[in-house]
């Protein structure tokens, strides 16, 4: 009964809308447990309550995003606690990089002396990273700009002599049973006649392990060609997902103007 989420300033919500990158805190409460009378040293009569609780945090993919978090009420209650309900209070960070989608909060209260229970699917909408599903190796969103901070387009047209930076998603890596990511990036630059003009090997190698791995990887880099003249450019990027044991190379042109 009575779920609500609680805002950075502590302000009550019935329902939530958030970022990837922020903390979800929620309470509830419980009723319909069992009373059960035990014996006292004074004369007041008394009453244990003892409820065991689960809440965890699940994405639009029903993968768990934080481990389950256990939890137990146990308390003897006198006769002024006739409407007495315990209040419970979980929160959980959700990950920068957590796609966008619907979650769901899983509750789950056990009554260990009335051997019932009963669960309850909360849900919070994340705003966050937008993902195209990949069934095997691939580079989504290729974007260029002439500042790290964009604006970015898919558009390829450049001065020369102008900075470039470029930016992408790499999705569809797979992930080991430890949770563990591991991939590698080569790029290279060549010109109108195929001839490399620059070449970076392993220049980004991304190897982590974490409850809840990324679903994609964002990757920014600054071209830096020395003194280009005019004309089309290839850039060629090259991924090797380690864990899947996956392979792709994918060009992309671009053109310097005068």
């Amino acid at each position: 009964m009575d779920v609500q989420f609680e805002d950075e300033h502590g302000d009550v919500r019935y329902s939530l809308t958030m970022r990837a990158g922020g903390e979800i805190v929620l309470t509830f409460r419980v009723e319909g447990f069992e009373r059960r009378n035990v014996e006292s040293e004074g004369a007041v009569p008394e009453e244990r309550v003892r409820l065991l609780y689960e809440a965890e945090l699940r994405d639009p993919q029903d993968v768990l995003v934080l481990p389950g978090e256990n939890g137990e009420v146990d308390v003897l209650l006198g006769p002024r606690d006739e409407q007495w309900r315990p209040k419970i209070r979980w929160s959980g960070a959700v990950p920068s990089y957590a796609p966008n989608g619907e979650y769901k909060i899983q509750l789950r209260v056990k009554d260990a002396q009335g051997d019932e229970e009963t669960t309850l699917s909360v849900p919070v909408r994340v705003r966050g990273e937008t993902i195209r599903p990949a069934a095997s190796l691939e580079i989504q969103q290729i974007e260029y700009a002439s500042s790290e901070s964009g604006p970015w387009y898919s558009r390829r047209y450049f001065p020369a002599g102008n900075p470039i930076y470029v930016r992408y998603k790499i999705v569809g890596f797979r992930v080991s049973p430890e949770k563990e990511v591991w991939v590698e990036q080569d790029w290279a630059v060549l010109d109108s006649e195929g001839r490399v003009i620059v070449i970076h090997e392993n220049v980004v190698q991304t190897k982590q392990q974490s409850f809840y791995p990324p679903r994609s990887l964002p990757t920014t880099f600054d071209l830096k060609l020395d003194d280009p003249k005019p004309g089309m450019y290839t850039l060629r990027i090259a991924i090797r997902d380690r864990v899947g044991e996956q392979a792709i190379s994918t060009d992309s042109n671009f053109f310097l103007q005068p």
